[in-house]
């Protein structure tokens, strides 16, 4: 019996070790956290739910768009893009050898890219992370790189749509969605630069109510299992 537990002991240890995110590269970081699907949720809505992580907050939900705050104060806009979900329809990416991360994503049937762009004459770095018909956009400091894409992993492999619901919201409706939803789930790394950092540093930098327990009147259901 002692042997057991001993043996449980060391393989809970290896398992620690080699899921010590912080040590991976960011390509390791990415395979871990989207090897494996989950079916957690905390935020229901009409047609989707999602998982938000403890560390994030949920400070604004307009339709399909949501800012989210993290533990570094870094706000993240999130984009819920369910016209490209009801008409299965695919982004396709184009590797970008001049940014500091690019590379497309496809696990569980479940497709996207991470995009990573330093923005000049500043200390930020430009993600874009879009999977699984969401998209996460975010300007952080380089060494808080890892963690923005541990939690926008989190949120966007959660994503999970009720094709019904959808329809009976969206199914007459897809031209007044989809060019401008289209445009957003695009890779504009290319694009951002230094006044465009600023420009949203002025709108979404400082959150007065970022802690508050209980940041969303949308929060529906909980689902811990």
């Amino acid at each position: 019996m002692k042997k057991k537990i001993i043996l449980l002991i060391i393989s809970i240890l290896t398992l620690t070790g080699c899921t010590n995110l912080t040590n991976m590269s960011i390509d390791e970081v990415v395979d871990v956290m989207l090897k494996n699907d989950t079916n957690l949720s905390n935020h229901v809505f009409e047609g989707y739910k999602y998982y938000i992580p403890k560390g994030l907050r949920l400070l604004e939900k307009d339709e399909y768009n949501v800012n989210l705050k993290d533990e570094y104060n870094n706000t993240y806009y999130f984009y819920i893009d369910v016209v490209s979900y009801y008409n299965k329809e695919e982004i396709e990416y184009k590797v970008n050898k001049k940014a500091y991360v690019s590379k497309e994503l496809d696990y569980n049937d479940k497709k996207g890219y991470l995009e990573i762009t330093r923005i000049e004459d500043t200390d930020a770095y430009f993600i874009e992370y879009m999977y699984n018909y969401g998209k996460i956009e975010a300007f952080v400091k380089e060494e808080e790189i890892k963690s923005a894409i541990i939690n926008m992993s989190s949120v966007l492999k959660s994503l999970e749509f009720n094709r019904t619901v959808l329809e009976s919201l969206i199914g007459n409706n897809l031209l007044n969605y989809k060019e401008d939803i289209y445009d957003v789930m695009k890779p504009k790394g290319s694009t951002a630069n230094k006044d465009t950092y600023l420009e949203y540093e002025e709108k979404y930098g400082i959150y007065e109510g970022y802690g508050n327990n209980d940041t969303s009147e949308d929060r529906i259901e909980i689902d811990e299992n």
